[in-house]
């Protein structure tokens, strides 16, 4: 998580790894965005050390539910321009929510390959 967030930071900033378009308030947004994201693709995880975070995915509906609730709140604190200057956030493109969901995902992607090494092992 700390590593995806790192990158949606650079990422947002000018120069650095990576060239961004942002201002500092921008980059911070792509990584407390990309944080939050990581979370909730965590939360998928911890739902079984050894089952694949797909198995029964759709068994909880209230998982779902504080999922959706996590996701409008973040939307509300990036979009919404009391909760900008409450939270220091600014606006971000669609583009940047895409480029912050799959940094956040890798999560989901790094624990499944590791249940499935540890599952042929």
């Amino acid at each position: 998580m700390a590593v995806a967030t790192l990158l949606a930071l650079d990422i947002g900033l000018p120069g650095g790894l990576i060239e961004g378009s942002h201002d500092v308030a921008g980059a911070r947004t792509m990584a407390f965005t990309t944080l939050v994201l990581a979370q909730l693709f965590n939360c998928l995880n911890a739902r079984s050390e050894r089952a694949s975070a797909f198995r029964r995915l759709f068994t909880n509906p209230l998982l779902w539910f504080a999922i959706a609730v996590s996701v409008t709140l973040q939307l509300i604190v990036v979009h919404v321009p009391f909760f900008n200057t409450t939270f220091g956030t600014t606006p971000l493109s669609f583009t940047d929510w895409m480029i912050c969901a799959g940094l956040a995902s890798v999560v989901l992607w790094f624990v499944e390959l590791s249940k499935l090494i540890r599952k042929r092992t």
